[in-house]
């Protein structure tokens, strides 16, 4: 008789067995003999009835394995989740210390997790899922779009918007087909949907484009109304186009649409959205939906919204969601802000993921195959069509031809373009269009260059045209009191621009007597903050006699230039200061001396501002033994603000703005 180990065989009186490995650590072991047979699969014994030998050692079991295959296939969605918002989060990170788009490295990381490395496979762990998960995704993204979009923004915009959305479309739909037929080689069929598809520009990609350049707010507004609103009516666009391709095509089975109900289902999407937008807006306000789940509420309403709207036909679903957050936006409703607060969050994380799931997809076969005729489509289309149709859109539009010249230029294609890309030319292909095959690879070409070029080019493109600030590091000043103003003239000439607004007509008046730019009215208007030149500032400093009013504000600019560029006068108001949450406040950097009447009264008393540069022959050191009793507010160093506190350590250069006492003693070695 003889045993063996694993893999072996051995023998044993009446019974023959054979242990094999499989893959994985997975093995089958089958034992036969006359009355029994024993099967191991996965590693794991069912059951087994050969004897024991007497006097020799058992047979070692086979281990069972850590993990199920189910709970294999559970942890890989879930580190890939994990693993695309870290990576995502990250990039953005990355991008604003490096100054560049966060666009192009959500590209370069999927490229690099997918293709190269193959890490990331969206494919096979989402299957059939993915497609609707990408498509709710841009819904949720579209509807927090449309929430930045004001009515009162149509108004001041008015003709080049119209031309811009209307003729735009229809201009770049017509010259894209044409191209696609003719420069690559695509049907008519195939053609009319690529053109279709190609007339999105994309929110995905614009939004954070236009934050990152620091536009005027003229092409900023345009081109984010052309992004939000153009993205479902293109998709929309590219479903008309596929019904007809399929309507006419040999033993095709059509999407099955009356051609006169497709208006009406069009505008019952657009109804649902609104009337959707309408309730929730009235039920908040009589709060019929408690505050806990106001948030929670809209995301269920928009997730809904989309689910029905895509029942009345394909690709509606994201026209529902873009005006219910137009609708919503325009309410007047006090949870408006709220919710877009939270979207933005929302938004922040599902545009990395959407991308980097969209580069991992990349096939790098698919584009070595396009023909010389397909890539000479996508030059046309980035270099040719886009300049001309947009061109020929805002011709004598009253648009300066600055304005004109950027917007013909900037158009990414996003996220909207690839999946609906990838959702049709399955369609297509099975109605015998071959040529569709090309679809997917032309699309991400263009998405990916267009993405590059337009991401690296927009902000010094803007600026050469004067449409974007060379320095957005200036300081809006909320309050045109007395002294205040000296404090605004004193900051210009030490480097750093000073936009002052206020209220109070008065007020403002003596500050443009002063030669300093200055607005008139409330930033805590919409309308009024819109105004403003926003694209060069970097810090604000409400500094009014109302402390309230001065944290309201404070919190109002805190979505413009970050919290901890809101600056806030301390309160003089010692009971208000204590009862007064950290996260209602501004961010107050400056001690309790530093409040409105305190300085008020040193400048009426005699006290002034004033600006000294530092230099290695004059150190901080000896300005504060020649000015003990002096206020210091900022130092301006390269044209760039920095507020000084007592924990700051102060650099050797730059020039101190500060309130300084009466009679100070003379300087020493001051330059």
């Amino acid at each position: 008789m003889q045993l063996a180990t694993r893999g072996r065989r051995f023998r044993n009186p009446g019974a023959r067995c054979r242990i094999g490995h499989a893959s994985r650590g997975q093995g089958r072991q089958t034992c036969s003999s006359q009355d029994q047979e024993a099967e191991i699969s996965g590693g794991k014994a069912h059951e087994s009835r050969i004897p024991p030998v007497k006097g020799t050692a058992r047979s070692p079991s086979p281990r069972k394995p850590f993990l199920s295959p189910e709970q294999v296939i559970h942890l890989e969605t879930l580190q890939l989740f994990a693993g695309l918002i870290g990576v995502g989060v990250f990039a953005q990170w990355l991008a604003s210390r490096l100054k560049i788009p966060a666009i192009i490295l959500f590209l370069a990381f999927g490229l690099i997790l997918g293709p190269v490395l193959g890490w990331l496979r969206p494919q096979q762990i989402f299957g059939d899922l993915l497609s609707p998960m990408i498509s709710l995704a841009v819904g949720l993204i579209l509807f927090e779009g449309g929430l930045s979009l004001k009515f009162h923004e149509v108004k001041r915009l008015g003709r080049p918007l119209l031309r811009l959305i209307v003729g735009g479309l229809v201009l770049s739909f017509g010259l894209t087909t044409l191209a696609a037929h003719f420069l690559a080689g695509f049907s008519w069929a195939t053609a009319s949907v690529t053109g279709a598809i190609l007339v999105v520009t994309g929110p995905t990609v614009i939004k954070p484009l236009l934050r990152q350049a620091g536009l005027h707010r003229r092409p900023a507004r345009l081109l984010k109304w052309e992004g939000i609103v153009n993205d479902p009516f293109g998709a929309i666009l590219a479903v008309l186009a596929l019904e007809a391709s399929l309507f006419f095509s040999e033993g095709a089975e059509s999407l099955h649409y009356h051609p006169f109900s497709i208006p009406f289902r069009l505008l019952g999407s657009i109804v649902i959205g609104c009337f959707t937008a309408w309730f929730l807006a009235k039920a908040m306000d009589r709060r019929w939906i408690p505050e806990h789940l106001k948030a929670p509420g809209i995301l269920a309403a928009v997730v809904i919204v989309f689910a029905a709207s895509d029942l009345l036909f394909p690709e509606a679903g994201l026209l529902a969601v873009t005006f219910m957050g137009i609708v919503f936006a325009n309410l007047d409703s006090a949870n408006v802000e709220d919710v877009r607060k939270f979207k933005e969050e929302i938004a922040t994380l599902l545009v990395p993921m959407l991308f980097l799931v969209l580069s991992s997809k990349l096939q790098w076969q698919a584009l070595a195959g396009l023909s010389l005729g397909a890539f000479s489509f996508i030059l046309a289309v980035i270099f040719v069509i886009r300049p001309l149709s947009i061109g020929t859109a805002l011709w004598n539009s009253g648009l300066p031809k600055a304005d004109r010249l950027l917007i013909a230029w900037i158009a990414p294609r996003g996220i909207v373009a690839a999946a609906v890309a990838g959702a049709f030319e399955p369609k297509l292909t099975a109605a015998g269009y071959q040529d569709a095959e090309f679809l997917v690879p032309v699309m991400f070409a263009i998405v990916l260059l267009t993405v590059l070029l337009h991401g690296l080019s927009i902000r010094p493109l803007a600026q050469k045209l004067g449409l974007a600030s060379k320095q957005g590091d200036g300081l809006l000043l909320v309050g045109c009191s007395r002294w205040s103003i000296h404090f605004a003239s004193t900051l210009q000439q030490a480097g750093c621009p000073v936009v002052m607004v206020d209220q109070n007509w008065r007020d403002a008046s003596q500050a443009r007597l002063a030669g300093l730019e200055v607005y008139y009215g409330d930033v805590l208007n919409e309308e009024v903050l819109d105004d403003l030149p926003l694209e060069r500032l970097g810090w604000a400093l409400t500094a009014t006699t109302d402390d309230a009013y001065n944290a309201l504000a404070s919190r109002q600019l805190t979505k413009v230039v970050g919290r901890e560029q809101s600056l806030q006068l301390p309160p003089h108001d010692a009971a208000f200061a204590e009862k007064a949450e950290k996260h209602l406040l501004g961010t107050v950097v400056w001690p309790a001396k530093a409040s409105y009447p305190n300085l008020a009264a040193r400048y009426w008393s005699g006290d002034r501002l004033k600006s000294t540069k530092l230099s290695e022959n004059y150190p901080w050191t000896t300005f504060r033994a020649d000015h003990p009793n002096a206020l210091v507010f900022f130092l301006v160093r390269d044209g760039r603000l920095e507020p000084l506190t007592t924990e700051t350590e102060v650099p050797p250069e730059g020039r101190l703005v500060y309130l300084a006492e009466k009679n100070p003693p003379a300087p020493r070695n001051q330059p």
